[in-house]
């Protein structure tokens, strides 16, 4: 944004100096104020919670139906289900959690 909006002959790293001088670095780089515990990331699950959700693909020029990607991720294994749909309907939900069952190798606990 900086090359477009100010100056087009800086690069990342010309950028990245000046923002850390001024302290506005990365975040990542940002110390903690006080002694406050910082998060700790994504919560540990257990093997057989699975979080499903519905992605809008991007548009393709041609296509004049849209479809829906419904997206069941294992937290714990990192395993993903992807099953795509063109309608998003309860009916197709329920075939996306009889797809999800037969598909899953493990005992799905909690969605």
């Amino acid at each position: 944004m900086v090359r477009e909006l100010l100056n087009p002959t800086v690069y990342h790293s010309g950028s990245d100096h000046c923002l850390r001088r001024h302290g506005l670095g990365p975040h990542r780089d940002r110390k903690a104020k006080d002694d406050t515990l910082k998060h700790s990331g994504l919560k540990a699950f257990e093997p057989g919670y699975i979080h499903i959700d519905v992605k809008y693909p991007p548009h393709i020029a041609n296509e004049t139906l849209r479809g829906y990607l419904f997206v069941a991720i294992n937290w714990a294994t990192q395993w993903v289900f992807i099953t795509m749909y063109r309608n998003k309907t309860a009916a197709n939900a329920w075939h996306c959690l009889g797809d999800l069952k037969r598909a899953c190798q493990i005992r799905i606990k909690t969605i």
